[in-house]
This record gives C-alpha cells, sequence and structure tokens, in this order.
C-alpha cells in the first residue's frame, strides 16, 4: 500500500471512531447513568471535562476502529500451488500393538 494510501487510510477509520466516539457520549449524557451528565454539566470549568471525555473515549474507539479495519484487509489468494498457505497432507503412520498393559 502506498504511503499516501495509508494515510488516508487511517485518518478515514480514525474519523470512523471519532465518530462513534461523538454517538457514545450523546447516548452517555441522553441516558444519564448514575447522574454523570448532570456531573458533566455542572463541571467547574464547564466544556473541559466533556472534551477529555470526548478526546480519550475518541482515541479509544479510533484505535479499535483503526486496528479492526487492518485486520479485515485481505489478499485473496493466488492459484493452487503458488503462494497462499501450504496445503497439510496427512501421512498414513503403522501402528502395532506391543503386549498388554501394565497394571491394568
Amino acid at each position: 500500500m502506498p504511503p499516501c494510501t495509508a494515510c488516508r487510510f487511517m485518518l478515514r477509520h480514525a474519523a470512523i471512531g471519532y465518530g462513534l466516539a461523538t454517538l457514545f457520549l450523546a447516548a452517555l449524557l441522553l441516558a444519564d447513568p448514575g447522574g454523570v451528565a448532570g456531573v458533566l454539566r455542572q463541571a467547574a470549568g464547564h466544556p473541559w471535562p466533556l472534551l477529555l471525555l470526548w478526546y480519550f473515549c475518541g482515541l479509544t474507539f479510533a484505535g479499535i476502529q483503526i486496528g479492526a479495519a487492518v485486520m479485515l484487509l485481505a489478499e485473496r489468494p493466488e492459484e493452487e500451488g503458488r503462494g497462499g498457505h501450504p496445503q497439510l497432507i496427512p501421512i498414513p503412520v503403522p501402528v502395532t500393538r506391543r503386549g498388554s498393559r501394565a497394571g491394568g
């Protein structure tokens, strides 16, 4: 993947992660579990706690989104016999029985 394409790929998925963090915080403020929305609205430096929460949630969601997107990048396997994963072939192993078990 060319460097310019890789940067666009990561920025796009980071933006998706921050968008998901925005939706998550909106749901958190609307649901108000344990009165967290009231605490965030009545904070002394009003916008800062909410902005920091959004920033760090965004970092988390963006990291997860980029990681998932990178893991889902897959190359199609080439034709049979060229590249790709090697085929495992079972090898028959002869087993002979030797006497009985001791103590059994």
